[in-house]
């Protein structure tokens, strides 16, 4: 049946028929022209009419229905539309493809003999390819079938984003996979595939690969299953979802809960440990004064009140580490800064690193936030450490220099600058992975070992101060991290107040896209505020990092039944960025939300808060921040 038409009444009774339909039920014109037209289908095909009454009891002025005939031994599909206009019903017959769950290869020919056929063919295909291209170039992930050698068959262009090899290319060269798959996870994810080959479901697994032209290592969630053809051959089918940020987040949070968990508890050991050593020290004062000085004690009980007054100094030094507050600048020595730090990691870092210092001869004036300074130290230390896990040299120097030095990251506008070099002879890093040292989250070493923060917390911390820093490395001979800042010339802190006085708060708005987040952006802006917003959890700790914002706050609207975006306070809590954290609970109450992440918030709002106390709220908080 190739497009039968014909009109009805609303009694059911045919107005008019097209040749192509009296053709398929085998009547003439004159034989059904007033007459009742279902019936005669009926009597064609009896196993329609109840499906048919059924249907035609429905509402709606336009009907779709498909059935199927067993005709000449095969099973045939058509469909009915009609079309209701007040008193007259439109209505079209015709022959379609069958599900695909019924399509039969026997039968393919006989269902695509008609050009209707045909072009419904073509037009499902059109359709399905469109569709299959859509979701291979929106879909984040990559999907693919791969041959037993470990070439694809099918890959989506993704592909190519997260490894630097091109579709075609991984079609026809079977070491590539290999290639790829992170060297510390081939051992285990062969032994997978190797189980998965006697499985008789989808396997799910994690692990890392490395990109070959940038050597970025993602961290993927692959679902895998294998599939044998008629040949017996295998053969896989699966997808690939990019997980690397999630991934980091989540051991990065945990482990910066611990270290909170940790760093209280130290606090409360070295109070306990000062005690000890304030009693060592007067016994030791106190046994002086009562022997004579030639007495053979006098000694070494001058030995142990310098070793224990020693002590009690470095701890003290230790302490203020972790009492610092960020976000205090004023003037310092850059030669003062740095030998207080290195007598301090000189009792602190293995002793098989042998430590150099070469400082100015003149004072070394910066205006700095001193807490940042000694973090961002204790970073490039550290580093550096690593570096050297035999044995090395780290050696520290300062300088002054009148004009600044050609640099790649940050700028530098006037002389005279001051630099901080941290030099050491490790292992260097590589040249391909130069440019990127500096980027949040990169990093060569194990997941478990490096957070991929310290050396952009350390760019940050330049940027913020106006300066700069770079790197100069040879592999396998060394590393030289020189971190450049402008020479103070003693009128920026009156800058920083004037700046301050006329200074309108910027602050970072994150929460779920709608009318909610957009009215909370007008309502701040009419009120002074600037307002940067975004509803993506990574654009957000992006915009919070980058040097073309001064942020004052950050200010996280969340549901409280769904909290996953409070941990970006979290994220950016261990970072100690200097910026306040809002948090504004909407359709719910502060009592739903776990705790862990109310306590990391400055201030805690409710959306039904008075806009006056709302502001006073807030003011009070980014008064703070300045």
């Amino acid at each position: 049946m190739d497009n039968g038409l014909a009109v009805l009444d609303d009694a059911g009774c045919l107005v008019e028929i097209n040749q192509s339909l009296l053709l398929w039920l085998g009547h003439t014109e004159a034989q059904l022209r007033g007459r009742p037209f279902w019936p005669a289908v009926w009597k064609l095909h009896p196993d329609w009419e109840d499906p048919v009454r059924s249907w035609l009891q429905g509402p709606g002025a336009f009907g779709r229905l498909e059935l199927s005939a067993v005709l000449g031994g095969s099973c045939r599909w058509f469909r009915i539309e009609t079309a209701r206009h007040r008193a007259i019903c439109f209505l079209r017959l015709h022959s379609i493809l069958p599900p695909l769950a019924e399509a039969q290869q026997p039968a393919w020919g006989e269902h695509l003999r008609s050009d209707a056929a045909q072009r419904q063919a073509w037009v499902r295909l059109q359709r399905a390819e469109a569709h299959l291209n859509h979701l291979m170039e929106r879909w984040p992930g990559v999907i693919f079938s791969q041959r037993a050698d470990f070439t694809f068959d099918f890959v989506s262009s993704k592909i190519e984003e997260l490894t630097g090899v091109a579709p075609e290319e991984w079609k026809r060269e079977p070491a590539r996979f290999w290639q790829i798959v992170h060297e510390a996870d081939v051992g285990e994810l062969r032994r997978q595939l190797e189980r998965l080959e006697r499985a008789t479901h989808s396997v799910t697994s994690t692990y890392r690969i490395r990109h070959c032209r940038t050597g970025r290592v993602a961290c993927i969630l692959e679902q895998r299953e294998a599939v044998r053809g008629e040949n017996g051959l295998l053969a896989y089918e699966g997808f690939w979802i990019d997980l690397t940020r999630q991934t980091i987040s989540e051991t990065r949070l945990d482990d910066a809960m611990w270290k909170e968990a940790l760093a209280a508890l130290t606090m409360g050991f070295a109070h306990e440990f000062n005690n000890l050593s304030a009693g060592i020290i007067s016994l030791c004062e106190g046994f002086e004064a009562q022997i004579e000085k030639d007495h053979p004690f006098q000694e070494g009980l001058a030995l142990i009140r310098r070793t224990s007054l020693e002590a009690s100094q470095l701890l003290h030094r230790i302490v203020q580490l972790h009492r610092g507050e960020i976000g205090e600048r004023n003037y310092h020595n850059l030669n003062d800064l740095t030998t207080d730090m290195v007598e301090l990691i000189r009792r602190l870092i293995p002793r098989r690193i042998q430590i150099e210092t070469g400082l100015a001869n003149e004072p070394l004036p910066i205006y700095v936030d001193p807490v940042q300074f000694r973090q961002v130290f204790v970073h490039l230390t550290l580093n550096a450490v690593d570096a050297m896990p035999e044995a090395g040299r780290l050696r520290f120097e300062t300088s002054r220099h009148d004009q600044p030095p050609p640099l790649e990251q940050g700028q530098l506008s006037r002389g005279p600058v001051v630099s901080l070099s941290v030099q050491d002879t490790g292992s260097g890093i590589a040249t391909r992975h130069l440019a990127k040292v500096f980027d949040r989250f990169f990093t060569t070493k194990a997941l478990n070992k490096g957070s991929g923060l310290g050396l952009c917390n350390a760019r940050l911390f330049a940027e913020k101060h106006h300066g700069s820093i770079s790197v100069d490395s040879v592999e396998h001979q060394g590393t030289r991290l020189r971190i450049w800042l402008p020479q103070a010339d003693f009128t920026e802190a009156e800058q920083e107040r004037t700046r301050r006085a006329t200074r309108r708060h910027t602050l970072l708005l994150l929460g779920p896209a709608g009318n909610t987040l957009d009215n909370t952006a007008q309502f701040l802006r009419e009120h002074g505020l600037y307002v940067v917003v975004t509803s993506e959890e990574d654009a957000a700790l992006d915009l919070a990092c980058s040097a073309e914002y001064d942020f004052s706050a950050l200010m996280v609207q969340v549901r409280a039944t769904d909290s996953p975006q409070v941990s970006l306070i979290g994220q950016i809590r261990p970072r100690k960025l200097p910026l306040k954290t809002i948090l504004q609970i909407i359709g719910g109450n502060q009592d739903e939300l776990r705790s862990r992440f109310l306590d990391q918030a400055d201030l805690i709002i409710s959306t039904d808060l008075p806009e006056a106390e709302l502001l006073a709220r807030l003011n009070s908080v980014l008064d703070a921040a300045s």
